[in-house]
């Protein structure tokens, strides 16, 4: 089902540049200040291609790009390969983690095929965003992050024994070891193909580039009258990895609201004790501690009504229905996420749907001492915490051929951009 194919990338010539001083975080997550901040840290960062300043970033985009072509500070891989990538890193608890995949182009596939399947909703300015890059450089700079199934570890017997010699990338980033392989032997990838052929794809992240990729294949295939399904457009550059491995982490992504017109803290809690068990702590850290003890439908939170931490269990699981306006399928309706956004941030806090979709007064953060000084700053009136989204909740909404509510989801650590890039056209 899944049709995976080597591929020529395009890399950076370590002879020429500092690997740690040209990689970037992925476009979307890169503020305005952190943007400056790569231009200044070295001519050739990779963010002058995802994520330019320039007033028309595009053409600036594919200009640079044949620049640093043309002078050899990008060079293109003269043999189709696959791209095993290992990433080291902590957990919060500090343990090491070692989360292992593999580079490689995927046949692009519509969704109703079920053969790569998605788990988020996407938002269309994004979409279209990626889509003037793609169509400006007919190339694509980042990775779609996705899973596979492989219980057996099949796949893994292939590629572990490059893990045994030296790299031919090895950077830190964020506390994050990067280190890249190639493998060009067609054998080895003719049996790493027949291994992923019979399996479904599920996109971990990257779903505005996916289906950005989807949009340019139409678009490169309507100017082509001899199209044959074998150009390089029919593809998109993809991360692999196994979802039964070990090393496969997901954090939770918090939710900090503003500019709430008439927000209440204390009239919050008052009505919220309805349908929860809601019980005080000092301190964010034992807040966080009795958070995980609790399996399912219970949120932290932090108001500017009071200098405490609150934890907010769901009394009764039968009340879900009932709390929960949208009818949705049981795989959706179970997620933690849903009950917030439906019951706690829209109906009692008056956030509706679509000015969430906006973020107009919402916004999502990982780091937890960061929502604490938002609201203890008056930036914001209340932030929420959540527990992450088990595994086999991720699997369960997309084999059922639904989608989760936007950041439902964080897997970390994020690819970083700059490794390989793709030219999805010649």
């Amino acid at each position: 089902m899944a049709t995976i194919k080597a591929f020529k990338a395009i890399r950076y010539n370590q002879n020429k540049v500092t690997m740690a001083s040209v990689v970037a975080p992925p476009y979307d997550v890169i503020s305005p200040e952190q943007q400056n901040g790569y231009y200044d840290k070295d001519p050739y960062n990779v963010v002058r291609l995802i994520l330019g300043r320039e007033e028309d970033r595009y053409s600036a985009a594919a200009k640079t790009y044949d620049e640093w072509q043309g002078q050899e500070v990008l060079i293109r891989d003269a043999q189709p390969s696959i791209y095993p990538l290992v990433q080291t890193f902590k957990t919060t608890e500090g343990k090491t983690i070692q989360r292992k995949g593999f580079i490689a182009l995927c046949r692009l596939e519509e969704f109703e095929k079920k053969i790569v399947l998605p788990h988020e909703k996407t938002l269309s300015k994004a979409k279209e965003d990626r889509f003037k890059l793609f169509k400006a450089t007919n190339s694509n700079f980042s990775q779609v992050f996705t899973l596979y199934s492989d219980m057996g570890k099949l796949v893994d017997q292939h590629i572990n024994p490059v893990h045994s010699t030296q790299p031919i990338i090895d950077v830190q980033f964020e506390d994050v070891r990067n280190k890249l392989w190639k493998i060009s032997d067609p054998a080895i990838i003719e049996k790493i193909a027949a291994e992923l052929e019979p399996k479904q794809v599920l996109i971990a992240d990257g779903h505005h580039r996916y289906e950005t990729g989807l949009a340019y294949r139409d678009l490169m295939k309507s100017q082509n009258p001899n199209h044959t399904g074998n150009e390089l457009y029919n593809y998109i550059m993809m991360f692999f990895t196994n979802l039964d491995d070990e090393g496969l982490v997901i954090f939770p992504t918090h939710r900090v609201l503003h500019s709430l017109p008439q927000y209440d803290g204390a009239k919050f809690v008052s009505t919220l004790v309805k349908d929860f068990d809601v019980q005080v702590y000092p301190t964010p850290q034992l807040m966080l501690d009795a958070l995980k003890h609790h399996d399912r439908h219970a949120y932290g939170f932090v108001s500017n009504h009071s200098t405490k931490f609150f934890v907010a269990k769901l009394k009764n699981e039968s009340s879900l229905g009932t709390l929960v306006q949208d009818r949705l399928p049981i795989e959706v309706m179970g997620l933690d996420v849903v009950l917030l956004h439906n019951y706690m941030i829209r109906q009692l806090l008056g956030v509706s749907q679509e000015a969430q979709e906006k973020k107009l007064n919402i916004h999502y953060i990982q780091n937890v001492h960061e929502c604490v000084d938002e609201v203890a700053s008056g930036k914001s009136q209340i932030a929420f915490f959540v527990n992450p989204t088990k595994i086999e909740q991720v699997r369960a909404v997309a084999k059922s051929g639904n989608t989760m509510p936007q950041k439902s989801t964080f897997f970390y650590p994020k690819l970083i951009s700059g490794l390989v890039l793709n030219k999805m056209a010649e």
